[in-house]
């Protein structure tokens, strides 16, 4: 019963264990090498990125007793409190809860305390776009003159509600969205020390369902490791993506290229009966079409192709079968769809008439050819009497 999830037991430690972030991790090691450290920052990105875990480590930096140290030690006692969430001068505030003026003055009052065991107080305030108006007006004064002892760190998910009057007085710094190929090599990194094989284009799958967040990346390969029963299989992430299988989308999109509207309305029904939303076969005939397009475009060794772990012999055989041009344009029809779909339209009756029409592409005369004609009509000017 004392389970820990992926994303708190492999939690990063230090600045360099922070995924994609190398950028906010140097500036904040030459601050501390240099003895240049703000009283404030604020961190901002999308969720699951490291925000928070960097705040952390910056407090174990500045607290350790090696340091202050761009190599928190992680053993001594101000290390071991930090991580347990026990330090009495680290105080980590959900600024979700507590976003009332009496709660930010309480702080405030708090402030002017002494540092009881380590060199400094810090203060780290989570989802600080939660706060209220009142809130930071009163935390104002404090944040413009704190003492020499306290440190503000804040973190958000939506900077544009934090005030200006707020970001002035903080060293901002952008979490961006982390890259596949480091989300891959960390759950690699996770699978091998838990015992689990898991093959590339698992890894893959993984990584880009989690949308460049790694705390996304790892839950999602707990719940896969909690639903495989003997080995992880390609059939378990789909059954926790809702996913079609990857032969049936293959199956899908060889009777579109090949015009066979009735066979490829049956594969959409099938699906459908398995379970599957059509939004999300739509994700996922989506990024076939992509991966061919990049080997029509890039060759097989593309590194971007590569990336995303598309590559197999049906794509090599769709992207044979199909011209560039024809690609393109079941691309834009899907892309259609998709957008339509966010409209509110129908998902079965949008994904089955984008369908037919994709699968009749040969039977219509392109926008392209149309324009061809007429041009050819105009050269040739008026007809004879």
């Amino acid at each position: 019963m004392d389970y820990l999830v992926i994303a708190r037991k492999y939690r990063p430690q230090t600045f360099s264990d922070v995924a994609g972030q190398d950028v906010v991790a140097r500036t904040l090691t030459n601050a501390i090498r240099s003895n240049r450290v703000a009283h404030a920052y604020l961190f901002t990105g999308p969720r699951g990125v490291g925000k928070t875990s960097m705040a952390r480590i910056f407090a174990k930096a500045l607290a350790c007793e090696q340091g202050p140290t761009t190599e928190p030690c992680g053993v001594c006692q101000h290390c071991m409190m930090i991580t347990n969430g026990s330090h009495p001068d680290v105080v980590e505030i959900d600024a979700a809860r507590f976003n009332s003026v009496d709660d930010i003055r309480t702080l405030a009052d708090q402030a002017s305390f002494a540092p009881s065991l380590a060199r400094m107080r810090l203060f780290i305030l989570d989802e600080v776009h939660m706060l209220s108006n009142a809130a930071w007006n009163a935390l104002l004064k404090v944040l413009e003159e704190p003492p020499a002892h306290l440190r503000f760190i804040f973190a958000t998910t939506e900077v544009d509600r934090v005030l200006p009057t707020v970001l002035s007085r903080c060293q901002r710094f952008d979490f961006r969205s982390i890259a596949l190929d480091d989300i891959v090599k960390r759950l690699r990194s996770i699978a091998e020390t838990e015992g689990m094989a898991l093959s590339e284009p698992v890894l893959y799958r993984l990584a880009r369902a989690a949308g460049g967040g790694m705390r996304d990346a790892q839950t999602l390969l707990d719940q896969l490791i909690a639903v495989s029963e003997n080995g992880v299989r390609e059939e378990d992430l789909n059954l926790l993506l809702g996913a079609a299988r990857g032969e049936d989308v293959e199956a899908l999109v060889s009777a579109l290229i090949a015009g066979q509207t009735a066979q490829a309305l049956e594969h959409l029904e099938s699906t459908s009966q398995a379970g599957v939303a059509p939004a999300s076969l739509l994700d996922q005939v989506i990024d076939h079409l992509r991966g061919m397009l990049l080997l029509q475009a890039c060759g097989r060794d593309s590194p971007a192709l590569r990336r995303l772990g598309l590559l197999t012999e049906a794509l090599e055989r769709h992207a044979k079968d199909c011209p560039p041009e024809k690609s393109l344009r079941i691309c834009q029809l899907l892309v259609g769809c998709q957008q339509a779909l966010r409209h509110g339209v129908d998902p079965r009756l949008q994904l089955e008439l984008t369908c037919v029409r994709i699968s009749r592409l040969g039977q219509l005369a392109g926008i392209d050819d149309l324009l061809k004609r007429l041009e050819r009509l105009e050269s040739a000017g008026p007809p004879r009497p």
